[in-house]
């Protein structure tokens, strides 16, 4: 049995079965073929936007728009849009479906759950303890919503652990290849969320550091400056595609998303308040469930308590993740009052925290019961925190109207008969009002511009009647009739939910 268990192909497909069990047991299978909808529904209508223009405008990669026109031919850029253009691709067999986005992006961070299991089981020799690990990431609410998602935090953060079990593998076996795919796949996590570079910088730390803290084998002095050299091709691509898309969003006039830094420095003390404030009570218990992060607090000690027992190079490795994640934290500190996802880059501290812990347990004592009661304790503790998960996720799931998704969900309910209506597919449509940039017009899968508020309906849509609009999709409880009649418009169709005008 244990030779089977050391084949990656067995341990893939039992990977393969567990993850499918998850996959069922969260509820995923009941909103596959849902869209976009509850929180974040903005930036995943967004997300989608992106993937849709790519198959609706051609597959130029380096031309990535949105569906609004706001920008110059709705042209706009943001993370690397890998995932996007690769959704694209697969809609050209199936269509246009978000599914196929979100499935993306839940097949890479697998890959990345299976990265976290391996890396442990290279430094702690244990399978159950390795298993155990990689599933403890299930206990985060915050982890399982984006994993299955349209949103490119996830991705990123499964890329970077795949990169990590990479590293580790190469600085165990000496072998470079394991050390340059390494650096792709950190490459590429810093290319979609520039973010997780606070990885391979970390990792390039951790690699000159095991000269002096050999982790299991002395590294040849050669393939250490290839793989050196790697790394740092696997940050300068990051930051010149940050320079590519500030020079892409300048050109064309893009002011879609904020491409720098917003540090805790530009916040007074109230505003800082109700930053944490925010944290502590509103989001704290979808981070993780609350015995997880009990756990998280003492397996981060050990190594502390058993210091001479520690492993000095998985050591470093977790004082650099930290100062890394805490300049992070500190840099965005503002985007973490209404963005959870952007709890998601620490997981990698997260990993290595645990598997610090429990290695500075097994160098301590090699006792079986002593082993199988912190087994124990921590199957209970994925058990519990992946079931409470389960519940919070059910509540998220549900499609509610909020004014963010109200006016795309409504379009959805109607888009029988609004495609019965003919609007040709290259006309230009406004939607009014529509609280996101994208929302109504990722449904409408059409270009155009969206009103946030009716007082800004007459000069609005006489502006973009101006830039080409030909129909304005008009929510009927913001109905007025002394602006439509100032615009002239011509009513197409209207019901209980919303109004078709030509322009």
């Amino acid at each position: 049995m244990r030779d089977l268990l050391n084949q990656t192909s067995f341990q893939f497909l039992l990977a393969l079965v567990v993850l499918g069990c998850l996959f069922v047991f969260l509820g995923f299978g009941d909103v596959f073929f849902a869209g976009p909808g509850g929180i974040h529904f903005l930036r995943q209508t967004d997300s989608l936007s992106f993937a849709s223009q790519y198959f609706n405008r051609g597959f130029e990669f380096f031309e990535p728009r949105l569906l609004n026109l706001v920008n110059n031919d709705g042209k706009a850029a943001c993370e690397f849009p890998i995932t996007y253009f690769l959704a694209a691709l697969i809609y050209k067999s199936v269509g246009n479906e978000p599914f196929v986005l979100k499935l993306l992006h839940f097949f890479i961070v697998s890959i990345g759950v299976f990265g976290v299991f391996k890396l442990a089981h290279r430094i702690l020799q244990d399978y159950v303890y390795a298993a155990l690990i990689a599933l403890f990431l299930f206990t985060s609410t915050v982890f399982n919503f984006y994993s299955f998602n349209y949103l490119p935090d996830a991705p990123a953060l499964g890329f970077c652990l795949l990169g990590w079990y990479l590293f580790y593998e190469f600085i165990s076996t000496d072998k470079s290849r394991y050390g340059a795919l390494g650096a792709v796949f950190f490459a590429l996590g810093g290319l979609i969320k520039v973010t997780y570079l606070i990885n391979p910088l970390t990792a390039i730390v951790v690699l000159i550091g095991s000269r002096y803290f050999q982790y299991e084998k002395p590294i040849d002095t050669r393939k250490r400056i290839r793989v050196s050299i790697w790394f740092v091709a696997g940050l300068i691509i990051p930051v010149v595609w940050v320079f590519y898309l500030i020079h892409y969003n300048n050109i064309n006039q893009s002011t879609s998303f904020n491409t720098r830094a917003i540090p805790i420095w530009i916040l007074n003390k109230g505003q800082v308040k109700e930053v944490l404030d925010h944290m502590w009570n509103f989001w704290y218990n979808k981070y993780f469930a609350h015995s997880s992060f009990h756990f998280l607090l003492v397996i981060s000690f050990i190594p502390f308590v058993f210091y001479k027992k520690a492993s000095s190079l998985l050591l470093l490795n977790v004082v650099i993740l930290f100062f890394g994640s805490l300049a992070y934290f500190i840099l965005f500190f503002p985007q973490f009052k209404d963005h959870d996802y952007y709890f998601l880059a620490f997981f990698p501290l997260f990993v290595f925290l645990i598997i610090n812990g429990i290695k500075s347990f097994q160098n301590y004592t090699e006792k079986k019961a002593v082993h199988v009661g912190l087994k124990l304790i921590l199957l209970i503790i994925v058990v519990v925190g992946t079931n409470y998960s389960h519940g919070k996720l059910q509540q998220r799931f549900e499609a509610t109207l909020d004014r963010f998704s109200k006016a795309g969900l409504t379009i959805e309910r109607n888009l029988v008969q609004i495609d019965s209506l003919g609007i040709p597919r290259d006309a230009k449509l406004v939607v009014a009002p529509d609280n996101t940039p994208n929302g109504g017009l990722y449904f409408l899968n059409r270009m155009g511009w969206s009103i946030y508020s009716n007082e800004d309906l007459l000069e609005k849509v006489s502006q973009y009647k101006a830039r080409g609009a030909e129909y304005l999709v008009l929510l009927s409880d913001s109905y007025r009739e002394d602006l439509i009649n100032q615009l002239k418009l011509k009513l197409v169709w209207s019901n209980e939910d919303l109004s078709v005008y030509e322009i």
